[in-house]
């Protein structure tokens, strides 16, 4: 008899669960406000278009069918989920301090 023990790396990028895979993406808040595209790469590195809805919440999960891990019975394909997280700029230039402080002032 012959046992084969496979150990798998956690990637750098996306996190596996099952035939799923699970990736974080950073937006800004203009990004989420307004709603947007990015792009990003799936595991084997083609470039996807997501569309960002307007009014998204930083922890959204989004679902693109079919990108995740091909199964290993059968045919198809695991999902791939794109958590959005809003990123807070850590320095601001005069301007965009007060372009915030408007929106502020208008209840934003």
């Amino acid at each position: 008899d012959l046992l084969v023990r496979v150990i798998v790396r956690p990637h750098p990028v996306f996190e596996r669960r099952g035939d799923d895979l699970y990736i974080q993406v950073p937006i800004s808040f203009s990004q989420a406000t307004l709603g947007d595209e990015v792009e990003i790469k799936t595991l084997e590195g083609k470039k996807i278009l997501l569309k960002i809805p307007p009014g998204t919440e930083s922890g959204k999960i989004l679902r693109i069918s079919g990108k995740g891990i091909p199964h290993f019975k059968g045919t198809g394909r695991g999902n791939l989920y794109v958590q959005l997280i809003i990123k807070t700029p850590k320095k601001l230039t005069k301007k965009q301090r007060e372009l915030l402080e408007k929106l502020k002032e208008e209840g934003l």
